[in-house]
């Protein structure tokens, strides 16, 4: 007899086990479990995985935006930098709401200056460690440079 898995977008009917599952295990942070709200994240999607139609497991996905780098001319000051950034928070927040995404991460260490800045204009410190899953590496062309 074989086995039928079946991927799927989450279902109405999935709710409530989905509620009770992830309030139930405490390796859920209760931060996560509010980051996977409509109201918190318009763009999230919840999936589901089914064995013999019994749901294995659900994950909800949603949509940030990654601040891939910044990149500042080396002859202006660090007023006009300063300025600049707030500039571009301003504006890539903009497209951001509108988009749908209310997340914007970035990769830094708290060291450096422009993390200090970040972290005293609305960026939090995550403590956990980042996880990241390169897709590039499972196509057939990888995206260069």
């Amino acid at each position: 007899m074989s086995e039928s898995w079946n991927f799927r977008l989450a279902e109405p009917r999935d709710a409530e086990a989905f509620a009770k599952w992830s309030l139930e295990n405490r390796q859920i942070d209760p931060k996560d479990r509010i980051a996977a709200t409509k109201a918190k994240n318009p763009t999230c999607l919840y999936f589901a995985v089914e064995k013999d139609g019994v749901v294995v497991a659900f994950a909800p996905i949603y949509a940030q935006m990654i601040l891939a780098f910044l990149c500042f001319n080396p002859e202006t000051t660090a007023d006009d930098r300063k300025h600049a950034l707030q500039m571009l928070m301003d504006g890539v927040s903009a497209v951001a709401v509108q988009l749908g995404i209310h997340e914007i991460t970035t990769l830094s260490k708290e060291r450096y200056p422009v993390a200090r800045w970040a972290l005293g204009h609305g960026f939090d410190l995550d403590p956990r460690q980042s996880l990241k899953w390169d897709l590039n590496k499972l196509l057939e062309t990888p995206v260069e440079v």
